[in-house]
């Protein structure tokens, strides 16, 4: 049965603050991708806990919302339940010119992802049918399937002329006039004897427009700003004729003379670049891009390198596709499933084995938003992993033909003469072995189960306690506050003291005292040492939205407590699983009071260490 995304596109629309909160919205392959208003309108910790969602990232001006293959789904949901339409420019907090440049690029290709690699796929295909000798160039059958799997890269401006139109809110069939003028039978045959042609008394050069992209792009951002000068001048009565009439009048000169030539100039730079990067050395080629591609897919700045991917298409080959796609995409692929074996729990084992599914054909970003970057070390050792095999690649010469995803998808594109598809073989499985391999050993520990917490944990009651001093009430990690996401905690406004990651479900007394309040919720409690220090423990990072599910409280207001005595357990599992930071400052609120406040200096802590040394002003 299939499934319904109604309640889940209701559900992100009243989340993201309302449409009335929604300047654009375009989606990529696994991505929402917003353009807020007001980003501070959105309930972003709600949407990381919401079933469908699988991570909530801000960037490049964006607020995206991950949801996997399901987006398009999800995306005509909201469009049928939703009147989004770009509204007065000052109403949005204006981002960065670099992300302005972003957002533009990633919002004129992402409608395309899909076909793009459909085709690409489809060019692989008729390779590989040629190669084993089923088809021959000479029938009919080649003709049409090279058509099919050819035409929309050749027609691509056309394609990336409407895409953008739209992102920019201008005119898209107008820009569709520009880019047709530019793909015209007439304008390529000109260019086919490499002589300058003579146009408004200028010697135009003669640029061949068939597979770029940059030059469209940069004539549909002048058209949306002529364009709309020329409708702010004429009535309303000949607007709609007249100042598109006049818009062509000016665009296509500046794109002829100036705009095309400096577009393929771009691009062949922003080639050379790179072409000369990787002769210099394919070695460190390999290994920069394989290390830092998954990086910048997580701050969707991935995106600007699509066009010098397609310019470098154009010209017949590409270098980058393979490493990016073939190493990046294994090694956190690797990494996740080695997640995969060395868990236990069935709600993340759940998770890893469906993420590094859609990973081996392509799809990262289940793998890095819902398990990898969640527990760090796997992403890194991806990451590791991404750079070798990226190396290998590079050093062995794979070299892609046309447009594909990557992962097992990848294979079809990089079949052509002068391109080792075993060194593509070779860097894909090793990147995925190494990731998988240091993911299991040193990547990933489940936390301790409350039994095995139960068995190693010993009987706190009675424990000899130093006079201004804190014992750990948790085991695991410690922090300093400073480093936590919370800015109330961080900037120690709420008073000094330090961070614990649990790694047992248990909270233990860290003094001798009274219980002076229990949140209702049961995620924090408030402690005044018979010393009188006022110790606040605060379980998680805005675990308050749980509303008391996943803890169990064994104290009350106004309770007697010893140090060592155990004042409530909660599910790590569950909690992380809901999509909540367990990150726990212990606090001492009234360390104005105090000479001084100093934490242990160790990086690991048990229940029953020493945490907390308080010195008063008279010691």
């Amino acid at each position: 049965m299939a499934k319904d995304f109604s309640k889940l596109a209701q559900s992100i629309l009243q989340l993201v603050g309302s449409e009335q909160n929604i300047h654009s919205l375009t989606h990529c392959a696994t991505r929402l991708r917003f353009v807020l208003k007001n980003a501070l309108k959105a309930d972003k910790d709600t949407l990381n806990q919401t079933a469908g969602v699988i991570s909530v990232v801000e960037s490049g001006g964006q607020f995206q919302i991950v949801i996997g293959n399901n987006v398009p789904k999800v995306y005509t949901e909201i469009m049928k339940i939703a009147k989004i339409e770009s509204s007065n420019e000052a109403d949005v907090e204006k981002p960065s010119l670099l992300n302005q440049v972003i957002d533009f690029i990633s919002g004129s290709f992402s409608p395309l992802m899909g076909v793009l690699v459909a085709t690409g796929l489809f060019k692989g295909l008729v390779s590989i049918l040629v190669l084993s000798g089923v088809l021959t160039p000479q029938t009919g059958t080649h003709t049409v399937f090279n058509a099919i799997g050819d035409g929309f890269f050749y027609f691509l401006p056309i394609v990336l002329a409407f895409t953008a139109a739209n992102k920019l809110s201008t005119n898209p069939y107008l820009a569709v006039a520009i880019a047709a003028m530019l793909l015209h039978p007439t304008m390529i045959a000109s260019t086919s004897d490499g002589k300058a042609m003579d146009f408004l008394g200028f010697s135009l050069l003669q640029m061949n427009y068939i597979y770029s992209v940059m030059p469209i792009l940069i004539a549909v951002f002048v058209q949306s700003y002529v364009l709309r000068w020329f409708e702010n001048i004429f009535h309303e009565s000949i607007r709609n004729f007249l100042a598109p009439f006049f818009t062509l009048l000016v665009v296509v000169p500046i794109t002829l003379l100036i705009i095309g030539p400096f577009g393929v100039g771009l691009g062949d730079t922003l080639v050379a670049g790179i072409n000369w990067l990787y002769e210099s050395s394919a070695l460190l080629t390999g290994l920069v891009l394989g290390a830092i591609w998954q990086v910048m897919v997580i701050f969707g700045i991935h995106w600007s390198i699509t066009p010098v991917i397609l310019n470098n298409l154009a010209a017949g080959q590409d270098i980058i596709l393979p490493i990016i796609g073939g190493a990046t995409v294994l090694g956190q692929t690797g990494a996740v499933i080695g997640v995969f074996f060395k868990t236990r729990q069935a709600a993340l084992k759940s998770i890893a084995g469906s993420a590094s599914i859609g990973g081996l054909f392509g799809i990262t970003e289940p793998i890095i938003y819902g398990v990898n970057l969640r527990f760090k070390k796997p992403f890194i050792f991806g990451c590791i992993a991404g750079a070798v095999g990226g190396a290998i690649i590079a050093v062995g010469g794979a070299k892609a033909f046309t447009f594909s995803f990557g992962g097992l998808l990848g294979f079809p594109a990089i079949i052509g003469e002068g391109s080792n598809i075993w060194a593509y073989v070779l860097g894909m499985l090793s990147a995925f072995v190494i990731g998988f391999v240091l993911t299991y050993l040193f990547g990933y520990k489940d936390p301790e189960t409350q039994e095995q917490a139960v068995e190693k944990t010993e009987k706190f009651t009675n424990v000899e306690l130093q006079k201004f001093s804190l014992i750990s009430p948790l085991a695991g990690e410690v922090h300093k506050l400073s480093t936590i996401l919370d800015p109330m905690f961080a900037s120690e406004a709420l008073g000094k003291g330090v961070a614990i990651l649990p790694s047992i479900g248990e909270l233990r007394s860290p003094v001798k005292g009274t219980v002076s309040s229990v949140f209702a919720t049961k995620h924090a409690i408030n402690i005044v040492s018979d010393e009188g220090m006022e110790i606040l423990i605060h379980i998680g990072i805005d675990t308050v939205r749980l509303g008391g599910e996943y803890f169990e409280v064994f104290v009350k207001e106004n309770d007697h407590i010893e140090a060592g005595q155990l004042l409530s357990r909660f599910d790590i599992e569950k909690i992380s699983a809901a999509g909540y930071s367990l990150m726990t400052p212990i606090i001492i609120a009234n360390s104005d009071d105090y000479l001084d406040v100093i934490a242990s200096s160790n990086s690991q802590i048990r229940h029953g260490e020493q945490l907390i040394k308080v010195v008063e002003h008279n010691a």
